[in-house]
């Protein structure tokens, strides 16, 4: 019986504590809520199960045992909403099936309640003989059941599990499964269905594993994160209990000893009571004397690990030098009640920048003693850094350092130094309350040290990217000014070169147009007959007129649409008017080449566009023109005008030697010269900027120019320009 109340009551205490640690850990996480739930029940059963077993009577047993039943009837269910859930902190499971988990389990209650699932409970010598009603098969098929799902959801999450997550599962609930396997054997298959209840009385002990498991797992693998939680509270309750203990036996053994009598049972509650009241508010009574004593007496008391983590969080949340520097001095001075400080930058034994902080207004750190003091503190080829300070220091200490520290208020000199380079120092004056630096305050300085050093070298090295950044925007700044006025100047240079061009053109145009009527006079209207040779010249001469006045007008145009100068007279067009008439002047020239030279529409209907009348004979002019410069003789070209939806489309097709894929880019530019047709077909290669101005003209016309071309077969420019509607705005 005591093995069993033992089992009974280290089990339900150890449940019932584990379970406050999980709830109170995380209140609104569902994974330590069902775990906390399942703990509870095992510790009421634990309890109820030596209650049932322990009985005086017959019919108090089965009251017991029917709580026993009803502990254990959600446990499985609450054990597969846990394994569900975890490591999660909120479920996933479906409403619907929870819903009916729970009215399964409250129907499984009333059974009970009504003797359905136990009939009796009959005691017989030291053992117990349990009953089992009509519903008992429907209790252990739910029990089971729930118990065999969540070992089903167990084993896939163990399987798909990673890292500590599958070593927690390996370790908790394989513990648990072990243990609820060993209980549901003992009662229900040994207990209930065969009537053999020798291990009930001991089924708290299979629980054991459950609590071993679950221990190894917090104490291990951090299971649900409360190990610090429960060391703690381990921790308190020994403090306490040694405590007490000490307490009690020691005034035992004085009033044995002094008044040789023994503490009635009174005197030892009232002493057991002001113990733990006293071990309860020892600290905050100590906590609050250190405040008021600080207050008053400088006690220069602090928690090093909470500056070093306040240090650390201030050097890693700034960059800025300044900011640093006032950060770290802050935190130290007022920690450490030290009256000043400062942190001192040096490079080549000179000193380049100070930032002071506290009682420093009378000391400006900048001296030649005082980048002599922070290079003695440094010695590079040791392994530690050296640290002066004024007390440890005697007074015949070489090149009088001492006197230097004196004469400066210094007490403490720090050397900054990062892979054995000095770039600073650390200075610190004396405390506030006149007392000398502790062990405790060096051994904090001489940490902190290295890490100041390297935040201040960062913060060193991003000065000087900023600076470099502001260099080279101030640089790209000049060049972007140098760059927009080189700009404005090529666009007041460009502007003069199409002012030039377009005079030019002007003035050429008027002597070319009167040089080439006199020619045409001399040829056809002169009443002298000119000899052959003469003839030919004047004739060569007036050909070549009429090329530099074409290339005069070309020149004025470009320069016209370059500068936005250009006109269109807008009005209906017909196409096939313009089409026609080009046909018939070329006619001519075609058939001296024997080219077959094709004029086709492809329905009849309206091929009317609004647009300038003589810019757009100018463009098909210049394309009609090119075919046949370029076509070989007895070739053949073909201009072809259809309609497509809202667009004309008109094409000039013919078989010269064709324009090369990578010359075709070039086609539509200024100056551009096709060189592989010109030297094949062509005499006469012409400026380069017809092409260039038909597409101009088209683009003005809201229409499209393209070519398609293949070396050998010849090529094919078409224009599409939209149609005239009533709807285009006149």
């Amino acid at each position: 019986m005591n093995i069993d109340l033992v089992a009974s009551t280290i089990t339900a205490v150890a449940s019932l504590l584990l379970a406050m640690f999980v709830y109170l850990k995380d209140k609104h996480s569902d994974t330590n809520k069902y775990f906390a739930g399942f703990l509870i029940l095992i510790g009421a059963y634990s309890i109820l199960n030596f209650l049932a077993t322990h009985s005086d009577s017959s019919e108090m047993s089965f009251f017991w045992s029917k709580l026993v039943m009803i502990s254990i009837t959600p446990i499985g269910t609450i054990f597969y909403f846990f394994v569900s859930t975890f490591p999660n902190r909120k479920h996933s499971l479906n409403r619907k099936i929870k819903f009916f988990l729970y009215c399964l389990i409250i129907i499984l209650t009333i059974l009970i309640s009504l003797n359905l699932v136990l009939t009796s409970v009959l005691i017989v010598g030291d053992s117990i003989k349990i009953v089992p009603g009509p519903a008992i098969f429907v209790f252990l098929l739910f029990h089971i059941g729930s118990i065999i799902l969540a070992s089903i959801t167990l084993i896939k999450k163990f399987n798909n599990a990673i890292g500590i997550v599958k070593v927690q599962l390996q370790y908790i609930t394989f513990g648990i499964l072990i243990s609820l396997g060993l209980t549901l054997f003992a009662t229900a298959v040994l207990g209930i269905l065969m009537g053999i209840s020798t291990l009930i009385p001991i089924s708290p002990l299979y629980l054991l594993v459950a609590a071993f498991s679950i221990t190894y797992s917090i104490v291990r693998h951090r299971f649900l994160d409360i190990r610090l939680v429960v060391a703690r509270a381990v921790t308190f309750i020994l403090i306490i209990f040694f405590v007490a203990a000490t307490y009690i036996s020691a005034m035992l053994i004085v009033n044995i000893i002094v008044q040789n009598t023994i503490p009635s049972l009174n005197d030892l509650i009232f002493s057991i009571t002001f113990t733990l009241f006293a071990t309860f508010t020892f600290q905050p009574l100590r906590r609050a004397i250190e405040k008021i004593t600080d207050r008053f007496f400088y006690q220069d008391k602090y928690d090093s690990n909470d500056l070093l983590w306040k240090l650390n969080r201030r050097m890693a949340s700034t960059l800025a030098l300044s900011d640093l520097s006032q950060s770290v001095l802050t935190e130290l001075l007022s920690a450490m009640k030290i009256s000043h400080g400062a942190l001192v930058l040096v490079r080549n034994e000179s000193i380049i920048w100070v930032d002071s902080h506290g009682d420093a207004h009378k000391h400006s750190f900048k001296g030649n003693d005082i980048s002599t003091l922070i290079k003695a503190a440094h010695k590079p080829k040791s392994r530690h850094e050296q640290i002066l300070i004024f007390e440890e220091m005697p007074e015949s200490t070489r090149d009088n350092l001492k006197k230097s520290m004196r004469e400066n208020d210094i007490t403490v000199v720090l050397p900054l130094a990062v892979r054995k380079e000095l770039i600073g120092g650390l200075i610190f004056g004396e405390k506030s309350s006149g007392e000398i630096y502790s062990s405790e305050d060096i051994d904090l300085l001489k940490i902190m040290t290295p890490e100041i050093a390297i935040s201040v070298k960062n913060a060193l090295s991003y000065e000087e990217i900023r600076r470099f950044n502001i260099t080279l925007e101030e640089e790209v700044k000049k060049a972007t000014e140098r760059l927009r006025r080189a700009n404005i100047r090529l666009k007041e240079l460009d502007q003069l070169k199409d002012e030039f061009v377009s005079i030019a053109s002007h003035e050429l145009r008027t002597p070319m147009t009167a040089i080439k009527s006199y020619l045409w006079l001399a040829l056809n209207k002169s009443s002298q007959k000119i000899e052959e040779p003469l003839k030919k010249y004047l004739d060569i001469s007036y050909k070549s007129t009429e090329r530099l006045i074409s290339l005069v007008n070309d020149m004025l145009t470009v320069s016209r649409i370059e500068r936005n100068k250009i006109e269109l007279k807008e009005e209906k067009v017909d196409i096939v008017v313009i089409l026609n008439l080009i046909h018939d002047e070329l006619k001519i020239t075609a058939d001296e080449k024997h080219i077959v030279f094709a004029l086709s529409f492809e329905e009849k209907g309206s091929y009317f566009v609004k647009g300038d009348n003589e810019k757009l004979r100018e463009v098909f002019q210049n394309l009609i023109g090119n075919a046949l410069k370029f076509t070989p003789e007895k070739g053949t070209i073909k201009i072809q005008a259809s309609t497509s939806g809202n667009n004309i489309v008109v094409m000039v097709s013919d078989t010269g030697s064709g324009i090369p894929k990578k010359e075709q880019s070039k086609l539509f530019q200024k100056f551009s010269k096709i060189e592989y047709s010109y030297s094949k077909h062509s005499s006469q290669p012409g400026s380069g900027l017809g092409l260039y101005i038909s597409k101009q003209i088209v683009t003005l016309h809201k229409g499209v120019i393209e070519v398609q071309s293949t070396v050998g077969a010849g090529s094919v420019f078409t224009v599409r320009l939209p149609k005239y509607t009533s709807a285009v705005k006149q």
